[in-house]
């Protein structure tokens, strides 16, 4: 599944669409239940967190996946942070309170080996504070 719902961004199957970066395996519950809603706390909002009780953390993933995307593709100038969540405090937060894990390293590995380029923020998680 696309981590930026289709619905809300300018992509479809190629260029960020078909970013291997921005793809992920998604058990169907859970894309059920995230459906179109853009990230964020309470309510109306889908927080990645302890997804399917199996008590792991994906907020900074998703934080750093739409980071890539925002610098990766020029197509991201028409649209904010707060098109895809509740804004860039808050993916800020869960880039830092999500620290990349060793999966998240692993994975940037085996997609530049595949696609030829890595998600930077998960080389460097501070460039987003740098940035931003």
């Amino acid at each position: 599944e696309h981590v930026w719902p289709q619905s809300l961004g300018w992509f479809k199957t190629s260029g960020a669409g078909a970013d291997l970066h921005h793809i992920r395996p998604s058990l169907p519950g859970v894309n059920s239940s995230r459906g179109n809603k853009k990230y964020g706390n309470g309510g109306s909002y889908y927080t990645p967190y302890n997804v399917n009780g199996c008590g792991l953390d994906y907020r900074g993933d998703a934080a750093r996946i739409i980071f890539y995307l925002m610098v990766r593709y020029a197509e991201a100038d028409n649209y904010n942070f707060n098109t895809v969540s509740q804004g860039i405090d808050l993916l800020l937060a869960w880039n830092e309170l999500d620290p990349v894990s060793p999966l998240e390293m692993q994975r940037n590995d085996r997609v530049e080996k595949f696609q030829g380029n890595r998600n930077p923020f998960i080389d460097c998680a501070d460039f987003a504070d740098l940035i931003w």
